[in-house]
């Protein structure tokens, strides 16, 4: 049997393939206990609500950008603006999951704005940090701002880019962060 772990991050799976094939309004604590392949008490032990799964979603995404940032800060720390650069990265890297799991969260913030809580502490923190980096804060938070549009327009499929163009834009963007502390 697995442990508790592994069966929190199941059904979080299942519930961003729910929203990625059939989307937000079909995610539902039968829809996520039918993908898991476990019952629906399985699924109610680890998220008692439905609004426990959303936030459960949220945490996981929360993390998931939180350790691809770290990875990439800790690999490019000798670089000029290596916060901003680590952030650009990270974001051009969303995942199919995390892209369906922020689509869920969306939806449903706009019934109950206050699930994004952790969300707008996490985003200040963000902008906290890139303002008290050494260089032009101004223009370091333009290329935060450039590179959450692009992840929000590609998160919502409103993106006419190629992957190539994508790609191109956030080398520009890293290539731009350069610039911040010259």
């Amino acid at each position: 049997m697995s442990s508790g772990v592994d069966q929190k991050a199941r059904i979080l799976e299942a519930a961003a393939r729910i929203v990625g094939q059939a989307g937000a309004a079909h995610l539902t604590m039968d829809a996520v206990a039918a993908e898991s392949g476990l019952s629906k008490g399985g699924v109610l032990y680890h998220f008692p609500s439905k609004r426990s799964l959303l936030e459960g979603m949220l945490q996981k995404v929360l993390d998931d950008v939180s350790a691809r940032t770290g990875v990439y800060r800790e690999s490019s720390e000798d670089e000029p603006a290596a916060v901003l650069r680590a952030r650009i990265r990270a974001d051009s890297e969303q995942s199919p999951a995390e892209r369906a799991m922020s689509l869920a969260l969306l939806a449903a913030a706009a019934e109950d704005p206050e699930l994004l809580a952790p969300a707008r502490q996490f985003v200040g923190d963000v902008f906290a940090e890139i303002r008290s980096a050494p260089g032009d804060a101004e223009f370091a938070l333009v290329l935060l701002l450039a590179t959450e549009g692009l992840r929000f327009l590609d998160m919502l499929d409103l993106l006419p880019l190629s992957a190539a163009e994508r790609q191109r834009l956030h080398g520009r963007l890293l290539s731009l962060a350069g610039e911040v502390e010259s």
